[in-house]
């Protein structure tokens, strides 16, 4: 053979025979680079499902409504979740039947010429053994309640809680479900002297008759703090407790009225815990006051810039710092919720540093029988839940 074609040939040969190699190692690697990333993929798709779970196990937030400020709930004897909310000088409900990780769409319940929204005024909801039951105050002085039979499909006409008169000017309502379909409800009134003091009334109907306006407290100095949201707490056995913000010689401490007899009477009101705030002007920081099965009572209310807890005639212990603050006494033992800065945190009984769940304002608690507990509360022109564990 000619040496060049030999030349060529063998050259030929050995490139070939790189070739080869080449393509042999390309395979290798290719069939080890293929079998690495499905590894890395089935990892990474098992961490994701580790931490999507995760996430879902410690609860994230459920859009209720895409709109409405200053929500409310309670929570009825089949679990069924109840919100209520309002928008501009609107009512709005939306219920849950599935332990609040859906809503309904919200449905207008009402409207009411200057409906008090905002700084802890707003539509209030209970749940009695037949009805549900929504009260409004506005700033033409009036309380409205809206009555829906448990299953009903619609609202009855309003009633006014305080027939005739419309003293209720600041706008703040509380509510709270006593025994069958008693419900007691709480108000800033202006009736005597044009001055807030504190006033309720009762209905044994489920809010479509009411009785006369009483008297729960007269501060000694003519007012109590006029722009605090009482609060009010009652059990099946007739007892009815308030809780209000007073106003006297500079303090504006917490106060607290006990009822033995459903609301008919009151104890004079005591003050709540050891400390005082002096104080000149308002700080809209009405509290909470809650009641367990047994009859405890425990509050929460803030002074200065913190939030407390405090049981009638005990001293005051602290929660956290913050504001706009509530709870609820279970028989796992106390949940609270409060706005610190723009975020809302809680603490819960198994735990003993508070934890955030998201940003907002205006924090609302309630309970299942079956002892989940429920949050709601204001985000950014949103209104959101989340079931606390």
């Amino acid at each position: 053979m000619h040496p060049q074609i030999s030349n060529t040939v063998l050259g030929m040969t050995s490139n070939h025979f790189i070739f080869r190699r080449f393509r042999t190692r390309y395979e290798k690697i290719s069939e080890m680079t293929c079998k690495r990333n499905t590894w890395f993929l089935l990892v990474a798709l098992m961490l994701g499902a580790t931490l999507f779970f995760s996430f879902k196990d410690a609860g994230l937030p459920v859009t209720i409504s895409s709109f409405g400020k200053q929500p409310a709930l309670a929570v009825d004897k089949t679990n069924h979740v109840h919100v209520v909310f309002g928008r501009a000088n609107e009512i709005f409900y939306t219920y849950s039947r599935d332990g609040a990780l859906s809503f309904a769409v919200p449905r207008r319940v009402g409207e009411q010429t200057k409906l008090a929204l905002g700084a802890s005024r707003g539509p209030q909801i209970v749940s009695t053994d037949d009805y549900l039951l929504i009260a409004a105050a506005d700033h033409t002085g009036r309380i409205l309640a809206y009555r829906s039979p448990h299953g009903g499909d619609g609202w009855e006409e309003p009633v006014s809680i305080l027939k005739g008169d419309s003293t209720a000017k600041e706008g703040f309502i509380a509510l709270a479900a006593g025994k069958a379909n008693d419900v007691h409800a709480a108000w800033l009134d202006l009736r005597i002297g044009n001055h807030n003091n504190i006033f309720s009334a009762t209905s044994v109907d489920g809010g479509k008759t009411w009785s006369d306006s009483r008297l729960v407290y007269q501060a000694p100095e003519g007012k109590v703090c006029p722009c605090c949201r009482p609060s009010i707490s009652a059990d099946r056995e007739g007892n009815v407790y308030i809780m209000f913000r007073n106003e006297l010689k500079g303090a504006r401490d917490l106060y607290l009225a006990h009822s033995k007899d459903g609301g008919k009477t009151f104890s004079p009101a005591t003050k709540l815990g050891k400390g005082t705030w002096m104080l000149e002007s308002c700080p809209m920081d009405g509290g909470a006051v809650s009641m367990d099965e047994d009859g405890r009572v425990g509050t929460t209310w803030r002074r200065e810039k913190t939030v407390y807890y405090s049981e009638p005639g005990k001293p005051e212990r602290r929660i956290g710092e913050g504001r706009a603050s509530t709870m609820l006494k279970t028989a796992k033992g106390n949940y609270f919720a409060w706005q610190q800065g723009s975020e809302i945190v809680v603490l819960t009984p198994d735990k003993l540093d508070s934890e955030i769940i998201g940003g907002g304002a205006f924090p609302r608690l309630a309970a299942t029988s079956g002892g989940s507990v429920i949050c709601v509360w204001e985000s950014e022109g949103q209104i959101v839940a989340e079931k606390i564990p």
